[in-house]
Order: structure tokens, then sequence, then C-alpha cells
């Protein structure tokens, strides 16, 4: 007779979905943390040497929040065996996840787990990879930040903004929007806000709702929200969050946490009703970065769109593109969005 205690599948979705939500309940969201210019960046692998994207960056974020970690590069035990460095004893990993489909499956499925009509599951390939931060891990050569000076900052946001050929409008008294009707953003005068940094993390906020316009990324969550207080309202303003959050993370442009407070419960609802959303928010918020960062280097929308569809680097269902090529197969452990 056997009286091994069955062992229960771990649902690691789960696990993030309620630590989020948690903090929600608390009165803050774990990623909204004032930083100074220049003092976060996107999480990274050192030996793929490419970012992490969608909910893996998103968890990687507030670990590193929540723990003190000042450096972004996160990489598995056999990594760092690998270049001879050693994970200190006693130290806790963080779980991210990897899918990999077929050739020719919708990229999208990866943050949904929504599968095609049909479909086996047996088809696609699910991971749980442990990686540790290079705070954690002895031997590491020191992160050599990129430093960027106040000017560099304020003028890397201007770019964003201009190269999105967003029209913004400064004729409010005290709020911001993007007007779907009008296909514009609305925003008070710049000597309102109490620092670049406060303007410019507005001004981004509404922008990343202006990328899901039909004609541009055809976002769900923006095209189907008509109030607020409407289930898709909420959602569209989480995303509009975390993507503000990933661009001024990747251009070290500082994030000020204190609005958005009116969308906690929302968001909380949203996430308990559904573990794989915060997921699907966070890959849909890097898609709207992407595009707005893509249009540094595209001349026109339609090339931007085209660029983020093809890229190789932008496709989250690349082993290598977040883990790296050592660990392959290996380590399983009138509509307004207003402000």
């Amino acid at each position: 007779m056997n009286s091994r205690t069955p062992s229960i599948k771990r649902d690691l979705r789960q696990e993030i979905t309620d630590s989020i939500i948690a903090a929600l309940e608390k009165g803050t969201a774990p990623w909204q943390k004032p930083w100074q210019a220049g003092a976060y960046e996107m999480p990274m692998n050192p030996t793929s040497e490419k970012p992490y994207r969608g909910g893996n960056a998103l968890q990687l974020m507030v670990t590193a929040m929540r723990h003190g970690f000042d450096d972004p590069r996160w990489l598995t035990y056999r990594q760092a065996r690998e270049n001879e460095w050693q994970v200190r004893k006693g130290e806790k990993g963080t779980q991210i996840e990897f899918w990999q489909f077929p050739k020719g499956k919708s990229e999208d499925l990866d943050d949904s787990r929504d599968l095609p009509a049909g479909e086996s599951k047996d088809k696609f390939i699910y991971r749980v990879y442990t990686v540790f931060n290079a705070s954690q891990i002895e031997g590491v050569p020191a992160h050599t930040p990129r430093v960027r000076q106040e000017w560099e900052v304020h003028q890397s946001a201007e770019t964003i903004l201009q190269n999105s050929g967003a029209r913004i409008i400064h004729n409010q008294q005290d709020r911001a929007f993007y007007s779907r009707l009008t296909d514009d953003i609305h925003l008070p005068l710049r000597a309102a806000f109490k620092s670049a940094g406060e303007y410019y993390g507005t001004a981004l906020h509404e922008l990343a709702h202006f990328s899901g316009a039909e004609s541009r990324l055809n976002r769900e969550t923006l095209n189907e929200s008509y109030r607020f207080g409407d289930p898709n309202y909420a959602k569209e303003e989480l995303r509009a969050e975390l993507a503000s959050v990933f661009l001024m993370a990747e251009r070290g442009i500082p994030h000020n946490p204190d609005s958005h407070v009116a969308y906690l419960n929302s968001w909380v609802k949203a996430l308990q009703d559904d573990k794989h959303e915060i997921f699907r928010a966070a890959r849909d918020a890097h898609r709207a970065a992407d595009l707005l960062l893509a249009l540094e280097h595209c001349k026109t929308m339609d090339q931007a769109l085209a660029h983020i569809k093809t890229s190789p680097e932008l496709k989250p269902t690349n082993l290598e593109t977040q883990i790296g090529p050592s660990t392959m197969g290996r380590e399983i452990p009138s509509m307004e969005m207003e402000l």
C-alpha cells in the first residue's frame, strides 16, 4: 500500500494573481513604487542579453521592488553555475513561465492559455523556470546602470510623444484623458504639473490608450469600453498603467504612483474573476510599449505595426529571447479614457 501523499500541482498564475490582489486590497498596486529618473531598468537575462516580457517582466519587477533588488539581471541556477557564479545558500528563487507553440500558432496565446477550437494542450509546451536576481548570486560582476542626465530623460519622453503622431491638446483644468471619438489626448497645461516626470507619466499613460485604437493595435478593452465602471474600462486602465510603467522603466523616466487609486477595487474584481487577466494585461501593455518605441525607428504607424508583428525579439514565445539557449529543455522547475 502506497502511503505517500499525492502531490498537488502548483498553479503559478493563481499564486501571482493572489499576491497582486492582496497588495491591491491594501490600497496600492505592487508595481507602483516611486523612482527617480534612471533609477529603474527593465528586467533582463544576462545570458541571452534580452529583456523579459509581459507577465514575466511584471512578475520580476514586482519581486524586485518587494525585496529591494536594484539589479535588473535575472538568471537560472544553471546559468549562474555555467558562469562559475554561485547562488547564495538559502536564497529563494522567483518563478517565471514559458510557453512554446507549434509553428504558425498565434503568439497571443502565451499569456491567456486560450486554445483554438479543437486544439489540444498536449501540443503546447508550458514550463516554469526558477530565476535568481544577480543580487542573490556571488561572483557576478557588478552591474553598471546607464546614467541618464535629466535633460536626456525628458528628451526621450518628449520624443516618444512626438513620434507617436498623437494630437495632444493642453486644454483641461484638472484631468487628463484620451478621447476615442476624436482620437486625441487632452491634458492640463504643462505648468499645472508639479514636475516634468509627473507630466510625462500622465502623458504616456494617455498615449498607451491612444495605441489601442482600432486603426492601431485594435485593443478590445479600449474599443469595447463605454463608461467608468464598465469591466472593460477598468481592464483598459490596467493596461495603460502597465504600459506607462514599462515605458518609464525602459527610458529611465521617473514614475509617480499617486494616481489610479479609483481603479484599485475594479482591478481586484477583474483579477478575482480570472487568474489570467494580469498576464493578458501585461502582454497587451508590452505590445503598446513596443509600438510606441518602434516609432523611434519607423517613419509611419503602419511600419511600426509591421515591425512589432515580425520582429523575433518581440515574440514572447521564443525561449531563447528571455531565458537563453543554455537552458532549453533542461530546467523545468464618446468614450474618454480618463486618468
